[in-house]
């Protein structure tokens, strides 16, 4: 991590640290005005709540994790306010565990076997997002435990933007400090993928919070939390199955390639350059997930060619040439009958056009191909350039790049290209025209 993002990161658990204390002695403040046992009890069922909706996230991938924490953040606060919900974030952080991903396969994740730093940095970020967007829940008119409707809705709706905004801007600030993203697209894209999972998750808290107004109703919350769990349980099945098929895909391309040592892990390093450039532009996460699918099967159709003229250690004859060309309707053929999706298919099958109509098997041209193919097309051609042939060895990055530059507009779709040469100049740090 750089130094500024490292200091940066600090800055934000010292605060939240701070700020977490003065609100655990303001909660406690408020029990000895109160009833204290009354108030104590609910504090612990709410944090039970908490270690319940904060722990098991369900991992996207490696990088990725989804958990219920929004819905005990928002139950806190429309019970007990932003100041004894942070608090809660606070006491509860110990008990917090997780099967998170290793090394070696998975083990369980808490707090005292992650890096403190880490562990203080995102309950930091998520005390001073509560706080924030809790006093602008106040300020709307919100009042802790009044949760008429339709009155608590604008409150609430206060609440809930600037909380994902604040969240992901402390975050993305971080990131962009370490020089991970681009501050500007990559809040465009938190936004974008989290609002419409906390707006779902917000009637959740919502129903948590007014069960726990009512008497007797923290034991009610608790027992709401067992559908809840279900759900996250067959979310998990849904997830586990979502990996097999992309291993079995994998596990396929793989073994097509195996049969030529010039063309093994093509397909793999394919799809991650895809995934590169579809981040850079901003594709949606399920065209993404359909890109990476494609890219691991645009070559599935060169099953049905002869080896002997994949292999041929020299030119192509006309004849072997149109027999390699159609390796995308063999690709097509093979996997229609499949439970792949139409943008899939369209893909694989029209990875070879051109942007000028040059290509095949189509001679389609510009907007008549889809993007993501032309994002493969771009991403197989610069795989194919770099990589060792029997009959010549690849060429530089700064070759490949010039290439892909010069037929912008011509074999490739032109945002496509450039998006790519930045992309990469930028990780080899090197400068294109």
């Amino acid at each position: 991590m750089k130094r500024s993002a490292k200091a940066y990161a600090v800055m934000i658990a010292a605060a939240g640290v701070v700020l977490g204390v003065a609100c655990m002695a303001l909660t406690v403040k408020g029990w000895m005005a109160g009833n204290m046992a009354e108030e104590v009890f609910t504090f612990v069922m709410l944090a039970v709540v908490f270690i319940l909706c904060r722990s098991l996230p369900l991992y996207i991938n490696p990088q990725c994790a989804i958990d219920m924490s929004f819905i005990c953040i928002f139950a806190a606060v429309l019970v007990k306010g932003p100041v004894v919900c942070a608090a809660l974030t606070w006491v509860t952080l110990p008990f917090i565990f997780e099967p998170g991903p290793d090394k070696k396969g998975w083990k369980v994740l808490y707090i005292f076997s992650t890096q403190p730093i880490k562990a203080l940095f995102n309950t930091g970020n998520q005390v001073i997002s509560i706080l924030v967007a809790g006093l602008l829940f106040e300020l709307a008119g919100g009042v802790p435990g009044v949760l008429t409707l339709p009155g608590i809705l604008w409150p609430s709706l206060v609440f809930i933007v600037p909380v994902i905004l604040l969240n992901g801007a402390i975050l993305m600030i971080l990131f962009a400090l370490d020089g991970q993203v681009s501050l500007k697209h990559a809040m465009a894209q938190h936004f974008l993928d989290f609002w419409p999972n906390l707006l779902a998750a917000a009637p959740i808290g919502f129903f948590i919070a007014y069960l726990m107004n009512q008497n007797g109703g923290e034991y009610m919350a608790l027992l709401f939390m067992l559908p809840l769990l279900l759900a996250r349980y067959a979310f998990k099945l849904y997830l586990d199955s979502k990996k097999s098929y992309y291993n079995l895909i994998s596990t396929l391309s793989a073994a097509m390639e195996a049969k030529d040592e010039y063309t093994q892990g093509h397909s793999k390093r394919v799809e991650e350059y895809a995934e590169k450039i579809g981040r850079a532009m901003h594709l949606a996460p399920h065209r993404l997930e359909e890109l990476k699918v494609a890219a691991l099967l645009h070559d599935i159709g060169k099953i049905g060619i002869d080896d002997q003229i994949l292999r041929k250690p020299g030119p192509l004859t006309a004849q072997e040439r149109a027999t390699i060309e159609n390796h995308p309707e063999i690709g097509l053929h093979i996997i229609e009958g499949n439970d792949f999706s139409d943008r899939i298919k369209s893909i694989v099958l029209h990875h070879h056009e051109r942007y000028d109509g040059g290509g095949y098997p189509g001679h389609l041209a510009g907007e008549d191909v889809m993007l993501e193919a032309y994002i493969l097309a771009v991403a197989d051609t610069y795989d194919a350039i770099t990589s060792d042939r029997p009959y010549r060895n690849g060429r530089s990055t700064d070759v490949s790049l010039r290439i892909i530059s010069e037929e912008a507009g011509k074999q490739f779709h032109p945002q496509v290209a450039a998006t790519f040469v930045a992309l990469m100049s930028k990780e080899n740090g090197t400068a294109q025209e």
